[in-house]
């Protein structure tokens, strides 16, 4: 059977909109494929040091900045509302350059967290127009920004998480003796 590789418009949205958020869509089901049955231990290594960022600590900052870009500097909030807030108990960086290492969590719970995080994300962009979607907003003195390059940007920052989870998935498979996924 003949492969259909297109771009198609998410229904419920604008076709420029939609398109872009079907972008986001796709590289979301890459990270999901290939976190796929992955085990505690490898999900929370972090290198043959203790250095390097562990997966789950990956997947955990995806969603964050995710719901960061949205209600920071879209929706102009100086907080996330409390729904979100539940599932973001660790703050995102330990210190200005090093992302904050979240052991311990299921690979279920960061999934569910994934989820969340994109459900409220979509539901944000609907009924939003084309206009809007070109509006700039002024989360700070020193940025403008519009919603397009936010979804953008997001799209960028999954990608090259991608990136190295794959890299890390190798790696911990060769440190665990070709006992992790």
């Amino acid at each position: 059977m003949k492969e259909i590789l297109q771009v198609t418009a998410l229904s419920g949205y604008p076709d420029e909109i939609g398109r872009w958020l079907w972008s986001m869509q796709a590289l979301r089901s890459g990270t999901l494929e290939m976190v796929e049955g992955l085990d505690q231990a490898t999900l929370d290594w972090q290198g043959p040091d203790g250095r390097d960022n562990a997966i789950g600590s990956l997947l955990y900052h995806i969603a964050r900045v995710e719901m960061s870009w949205l209600h920071y500097d879209l929706l102009l909030l100086k907080e996330f509302p409390p729904a979100v807030n539940s599932d973001f108990p660790f703050e995102g960086w330990s210190s200005p350059t090093s992302m904050m290492h979240v052991p311990n969590v299921s690979l279920a719970d960061h999934l569910g967290r994934l989820e969340r995080s994109r459900s409220i994300f979509l539901d944000a962009f609907r009924g939003m127009t084309v206009a809007d979607w070109r509006r700039l907003r002024s989360p700070s003195p020193e940025e403008d920004v519009t919603p397009e390059w936010v979804v953008f940007h997001l799209a960028e920052h999954e990608a090259g998480h991608q990136y190295q989870i794959n890299a890390i998935k190798r790696r911990a498979r060769h440190f665990f003796g070709g006992g992790a996924q």
